[in-house]
């Protein structure tokens, strides 16, 4: 085996060794208030067919709404997909977003899928219906989560989206819809 392969297959494995560690310390870094949604989520998950997000069960739970929680657990769920089926089935985007950013992400991928201009962020407000603040905090999130990214040259909200997500079929994963029973119980279905 030449020199130049070996030293690949070396950096390969180390960086997958890292990247396994990486995960396993965070796994075991989850608060008690998280570890709690996460067992809601798993629960909610057996149950029916329903795709709960992870803001939903926060709410469910009673754990005080916090982008940082939320990101916190959506790396959770991120690194080990084995996790429950529904992760596997729907991805991670699916079940970190809220409805608010799913419908920011689903304008800004349509708009570039279709070649038209980045809306700016009062288009964008305008367009699904979020109070501006709240479209730049989804903004923020989305590049956090590396939906999108800062890009000068996109005009409008100065975001574009990251070109994995342009090329997905229209997926669901910017699809749902929230249900609320009379129980009080809310859920998504995609």
């Amino acid at each position: 085996m030449n020199t130049k392969r070996w030293l690949l297959l070396t950096a390969i494995a180390l960086l997958l060794f890292v990247n396994r560690a990486s995960a396993a310390n965070d796994q075991a870094q989850l608060t008690a208030q998280e570890q709690k949604v996460i067992d809601y989520l798993v629960k909610d998950w057996d149950g029916d067919s329903s795709v709960t997000s992870i803001d939903i069960a926060m709410n469910a739970v009673k754990v005080a709404p916090s982008d940082e929680t939320r990101f916190r657990i959506g790396n959770y769920i991120k690194a080990p997909p084995e996790l429950h089926e529904v992760i596997r089935r729907w991805g991670w985007v699916t079940l970190v977003l809220t409805s608010d950013e799913k419908l920011i992400a689903r304008a800004l991928i349509n708009a570039q899928r279709g070649s038209k201009p980045v809306p700016s962020v009062s288009e964008l407000a305008k367009a699904v219906a979020i109070r501006e603040p709240n479209v730049k905090r989804g903004l923020a999130m989305l590049e956090r989560y590396e939906i999108l990214k800062k890009d000068s040259k996109a005009g409008g909200v100065g975001y574009a989206v990251i070109p994995r997500f342009i090329k997905w079929q229209p997926r669901l994963d910017f699809v749902f819809h929230k249900i609320s029973l009379d129980s009080g119980r809310q859920f998504n279905v995609n």
